[in-house]
Parts: C-alpha cells; structure tokens; sequence
C-alpha cells in the first residue's frame, strides 16, 4: 500500500487502516505460525466450513499442529452456501472455546464476515486465512448480515492480519473468482460517482485513494483474461486489487472509493430474496451486472448537452413521495421502511434542496461530463469482457423480471445517504425517460 498509514494526504485527512500484513505470495499458509507468535496468540480458534476445510483448513491444522501450537476449531458440516443470518452466527457462539485467545478465520464471504463478529463479541483479535479472491469486504470493519429478513451491515472487528496463499486462491471455484471480478470492476462506478458526489454535493473525495483504485482496477481488467484458467499471476493481481479496495475504505472511511450504484442492484436483489424469494447470486456476480447497467446508464446521461432546470423543476414538482413510499413497500417488503426512515431523517427530495443541487448541476455540467468521459470505460468494452469469461450480463439472467427492471434500479437512489447515478438523474429531471430506455 503507497499510501502512508497514519501520516496526512493532500486531502487533509491522516489515512489509518487497521490492517497489520497483507502476506499474498506462493506457500503463505506456512507463514501462519510466526504471524500468531509475533501476535502473541497461544491458542486460535479456527472457523470454517466443509469446503474451506478441504481448500486450506487440513492444511492449516496439520501447519499448527507441526508447529505445537494448540487450537481448538468448529466446522459447519454442510457444502453448501452459507447464509449470513443469526443462526449462522449463533452456531459457531455454542461451540466457541473461551480459552482461545485468537481466532483464525478460514476462507471468505460469509466466513468472513460471522468471524468478524465472534471477534467483535468475545475480544479476541483474528487473522483471516483466505481461500478465495471473491469479494472485497475482506478488511473491512463491517459484516453484511441477513438479520430478521433485512440485508445490514454490522459494526464488527478488524481483521489482523490475512494470509493470502496463491496456491489456495488459483483453485478455488472459478464462480468466485469471477464474482472477485465483477466486484472490483465496479470500482469504474463507485470512483466515478465519488468524484461527481464531490462536484456536485461537496462530499469529501480523495484523489490519491482513487489514483489507487484506478491503477490496481487497470491492473486486474489487464489480467482478467487469464483467470479462467487460473494463472497465479492474474489471481494475485485481483486479490491485491480486492484488498487494496477494502484498505481504500478504511483510508476514506467511508465505502465511496468501493461501493455505488452498482452495489445497491445487488443490495435490491438480495432484499428481494430475502423478502420474497426472488432468485439472488453471489454478491459478486451481481455487482458486475449492476456495474455494465450502470455504465450504459451514464452514457445517456452524458449525452445530455445541457441541463433544462424548468424541465427539472417540473419533474421534481410532480414528483409524489407518498406514492412512492408504497411502491418502494410493495417492492421491497419490509426492507422499504429503512429506506423511508433515511429520507425522514436525509430530506433529498425536499423542493428548496433540489434548488441548490439543480443550479450548482447545470453550472458544473461540462465538468461533470467530462469526469463521467474520462472516468468511466465504453460499457461494450466491460461487456466484451465479461462475456470473454462467462459473466452474466442481463439482469434476466438473475431471474429478474423485465417488468420490474425500472423499479429495482430506481430503488437504488433510497438504499443509503449516498449520491449515485439514480440520484443525478432525478434531480435533471431524467430518471424515468432514462431508466425505461436502457434495458439490460
């Protein structure tokens, strides 16, 4: 990592990451007992599950087990997906050792994220062993949850320390590698929609953290054809780049550097999972979709030569939030009413506020396209791409409905306080006309 941990940025912010070593190379998980012993760890506590086990977990048992370190450990006896829930959580807390002084989490995602929480509720540190370069949530201090049907993020520990075998990570399911990808490609989105945020709202942004993002995204979207057949090469480039997003995070202190709109259609899809059922795939997966829509959404916004305040005006007087509060209800259940609870306290569809953005939106609007021109690649080329390597593409593919392809991407502008493409175009006034022509 180039930036400097703890010392100030030209952004005037002083970049703190609790992560102590990133140790990414060939032959890491040897690495494990000298980085518990300079920890001061005497007894881990490993976590995992049937697949995690057989990808790293022996190994790292017969590791500890050579070296006389002590553990104890809990398997959860199944093959298939982990749900993040409470039952998830509360069955590894009924096996917990309350002699171990560590926990040593192996493998990723859901795994990842209960351990995050075991550390957080008992205070012991932990050290992620990681088995496959899916997401990029890794170092970060949240875990997302599913909690009583509701898609949360959760304060919860930072991780120690990861250990990253290259070995393990080439041969993990070639799904989660891609789903890897599809999440650091929406990296285009969320640095794009940082930057226009700042323009636009004056939000904080950091140049350097993005030069970061933008240097490594390049660096995996350079390698990406060979990941189908597991170049060692290619799945370090995209784990240093997973993890370099999820440090950027901690950097900003915000998701901004990693997390746009792009995420909030996979946040849609799994509420509606949650909630109805509706089909769901790895975060991943989704987030890639999520980022081809988004990118062929911001090409009709850039192609808008002016912007027509009275036109943005009209729109946002006609605009019926009551109506919309049961559409957002009846679309994504229960999930609607922290959505409703944000604007209540945010107030983003207020008249007088949308004055101010409108008048600085249209003043700023050629900067603004020429950030969306320079920043964001032609959606064709992400979609050559993503096809290259077997990714979906369509929304379909999901199992989303085409009719409520208009409502789901509207939705995003309500998931978080934050300013994404949905949000620029209710406020020129654009949104449906723009959402209802582009198809994915």
């Amino acid at each position: 990592m180039e930036l400097n941990n703890g010392g100030s940025c030209g952004c005037g912010k002083k970049h703190v990451c609790g992560v102590k070593k990133l140790i990414i190379e060939k032959g890491a998980l040897v690495s494990l007992p000298s980085l518990l012993c300079e920890a001061g760890a005497e007894k881990p506590f490993l976590i995992m599950d049937e697949n995690t086990k057989k990808a790293a977990g022996d190994t790292v048992s017969d590791i500890l087990k050579n070296a006389g370190i002590p553990f104890s450990s809990y398997v959860y006896e199944t093959t298939e997906p982990l749900a993040p829930t409470e039952e998830t959580f509360g069955r590894v807390m009924m096996f917990w050792d309350p002699s171990c002084d560590y926990i040593v989490a192996v493998g990723s995602g859901v795994i990842n994220d209960v351990s995050k929480l075991v550390s957080r509720v008992s205070g012991r540190p932990y050290i992620l062993v990681l088995t496959a370069p899916s997401m990029d949530g890794m170092v970060s201090p949240t875990s997302s949850m599913d909690v009583q049907s509701l898609k949360v993020s959760l304060p919860s520990a930072t991780v120690h320390s990861v250990v990253a075998d290259i070995d393990v990570l080439a041969h993990a399911p070639v799904r989660m590698i891609l789903a890897g990808f599809g999440d650091m490609l929406a990296k285009y989105v969320s640095i794009t929609e940082w930057k226009i945020s700042h323009i636009i709202t004056g939000e904080y942004y950091c140049e350097e953290i993005a030069s970061l993002l933008q240097s490594a995204l390049q660096q995996v979207s350079d390698t990406a054809p060979r990941l189908l057949s597991g170049d060692r090469e290619a799945v370090r480039t995209l784990t240093d780049g997973l993890l370099l997003a999820g440090c950027a995070m901690a950097y900003a202190g915000v998701t901004r550097p990693a997390s746009g709109m792009e995420h909030y259609i996979s946040h849609v899809i799994d509420m509606r999972h949650l909630v109805f059922g509706t089909p769901a795939d790895l975060h991943g997966i989704q987030a890639g979709i999520g980022t081809l829509y988004t990118l062929k959404l911001y090409e009709e916004i850039e192609k808008i030569d002016a912007i027509d305040i009275a036109k943005a005006e009209r729109y946002v007087a006609a605009f019926d939030y009551d109506e919309w509060s049961k559409t957002l209800r009846a679309f994504v259940g229960k999930s609607a009413e922290s959505m409703i609870a944000l604007e209540a306290k945010e107030r983003k569809y207020d008249k007088a506020s949308h004055r101010v953005r409108i008048k600085k939106i249209a003043e700023k609007w050629p900067e603004l396209r020429s950030v969306m021109k320079e920043m964001l690649p032609p959606s064709q080329k992400i979609e050559d791409t993503m096809k290259a390597l077997g990714i979906p593409l369509r929304l379909t593919e999901l199992g989303v409905a085409p009719r409520d392809i208009p409502t789901l991407v509207k939705c995003t502008k309500d998931i978080r306080d934050k300013y994404v493409g949905t949000r620029l175009l209710w406020d020129i006034g654009e949104l449906d006309e723009t959402v209802n022509r582009v198809a994915l």
